[in-house]
């Protein structure tokens, strides 16, 4: 078992940027290994040419991915989850409110962490000591973490939209109805706003206590500069700086238009969730928030303590004129 409780942690809300950040941390490692991929759209060759090519077919996603030789440690966690170390007497509303769907919090779901899956290894799965890694996050001698995290009102807007096409009840239905009949309202300020702030404010808390270790991204900030910031953020989990030269090459293979082309070729989404051959790489957001609803948003987020000055709030001519 490696050292658990070093184990660096690169968390995300959901839709947040989850699965750009596992394809091209993935694509890095392959091509630093002396892999190679070829650019589905423009032919381009990139990496060693004569290479192994990245078996997109055995690709499952996660969440430990094996990052030896791309950063200093064995493997790296990429997906969503509670801040390890969190305390959640920190906030008295925290234990009694409840995530409005599964999968906000992989390493506290009492997964079998004997056998966690592991992608670009030649084992399939590789034990995690979630208990570990906890008590050294409380103490802050644990492995880096950071957050990626998107404004709430966009977020939840992109998570009902997504939702909406997902294969599983859990997520497609919302309270007994299915999600295609729920307004945006309904949908956040009926759980998944306070799903969002459950999960943010374990972060903002152990960021203050550790500002050292744990460091929070905005995803707006992803968008506009993904190389430099994906390099800023591989350079915290590394613990120092590290040259990539081939980081642009990775960011540009994960980009929606090239992820899309080759959901297409192997015939289905690469996250596995969508109905029928549908694609999960979504930026058509079909609902947006009123200015009236931005602002109960704000409060709401506030009174749980929420320091709603760290997000990129949309400008106000992307909202709705209420009635």
């Amino acid at each position: 078992m490696f050292a658990a409780y070093k184990l660096p942690v690169l968390s995300t809300i959901p839709r947040s940027g989850t699965w750009f950040l596992r394809y091209a941390v993935s694509f890095l490692c392959h091509l630093e290994a002396g892999g190679r991929i070829d650019d589905r759209l423009t032919g381009k060759i990139a990496g060693n040419p004569f290479g192994p090519r990245f078996d997109f077919g055995r690709f499952r996603g996660g969440p430990l991915f094996k990052v030896g030789g791309t950063l200093p440690v064995d493997h790296l966690f990429i997906g969503h989850t509670v801040c390890p170390g969190f305390e959640p007497e920190a906030a008295r509303w925290w234990a009694q409110t409840p995530f409005h769907v599964p999968g906000f919090d992989y390493l506290h779901e009492g997964m079998n962490y004997r056998h966690t899956p592991v992608e670009l290894a030649p084992y399939d799965y590789t034990p995690i000591d979630a208990k570990a890694l906890e008590k050294a996050a409380r103490k802050g001698t644990g492995g880096r973490i950071v957050l990626v995290y998107r404004n709430p009102l966009d977020q939840i807007s992109s998570y009902l939209h997504y939702s909406r096409e997902h294969v599983s009840l859990a997520y497609n239905a919302f309270r007994g109805r299915p999600l295609r009949s729920v307004s945006l309202r309904d949908y956040m300020f009926g759980g998944a706003l306070a799903s969002y702030a459950k999960q943010f404010i374990s972060f903002q808390q152990q960021a203050r206590r550790y500002p050292d270790l744990v460091r929070l991204v905005p995803y707006e900030q992803l968008v506009d500069r993904p190389v430099e910031m994906l390099a800023d953020i591989l350079d915290h989990l590394a613990g120092t700086p590290r040259d990539h030269a081939l980081l642009a090459d990775a960011v540009n293979l994960a980009r929606s238009d090239h992820m899309k082309a080759i959901e297409k070729e192997l015939g289905h989404s690469l996250d596995g969730t969508r109905m029928g051959r549908g694609s999960h790489i979504q930026r058509t957001r079909t609902d947006l928030p009123d200015t009236r609803m931005r602002d109960q948003a704000v409060a709401y987020l506030r009174l749980l303590g929420i320091d709603t000055g760290l997000f990129d709030w949309p400008t106000p001519h992307e909202f709705k004129v209420s009635a």
